[in-house]
């Protein structure tokens, strides 16, 4: 049943533009407005959801014109391309988890270490500097020259 591409377009249409329509919600809660400083805090992810929403009502706006030859069309949900997916969707969730036990900085190491684990890259001294340098990258010029504070261990608040 859920192997039709009709059925699987409406599914991901739907909670993209439920998911889409709830980041615009929460980020509505900050500043959108435009300022001498550049737009608010909410202006970007507000955008981000708007586009995600956009894209599903493109995407069930499609499904709809083309029911007919898309029904035709099976999904496999369990190629090994489709499980590298679920993976790196588990990475992300991981991800969230890790950013309130341990603070970004780890969290954001473990990451960066177990995506490059996953798209197989094996060489230790590529990794490890690979892992170094984007975390510098994202304290100078996110702790340093922006002055934002990143999330914290809950151990340590």
């Amino acid at each position: 049943m859920m192997n039709n591409m009709t059925i699987c377009n409406y599914i991901v249409g739907l909670l993209g533009a439920i998911i889409g329509g709830m980041i615009m919600r929460a980020s509505a809660a900050f500043s959108l407005e435009f300022t001498d400083n550049g737009p608010g805090p909410g202006f970007w992810p507000f955008s981000l959801g708007c586009a995600m929403a956009v894209a599903a009502v493109v995407l069930l706006l499609y499904t709809f014109s083309n029911r007919a030859d898309l029904s035709g069309q099976k999904v496999t949900l369990t190629t090994a391309a489709n499980k590298r997916v679920y993976m790196m969707m588990g990475l992300v969730v991981l991800f969230c988890v890790l950013i309130n036990l341990l603070g970004f900085y780890p969290a954001a190491a473990v990451l960066i270490i177990a995506v490059m684990r996953l798209l197989d890259y094996k060489a230790v001294k590529g990794i490890v500097l690979t892992t170094v340098l984007t975390l510098a990258f994202i304290y100078l010029v996110f702790g340093l020259l922006l002055h934002t504070q990143m999330p914290q261990s809950i151990f340590l608040s």
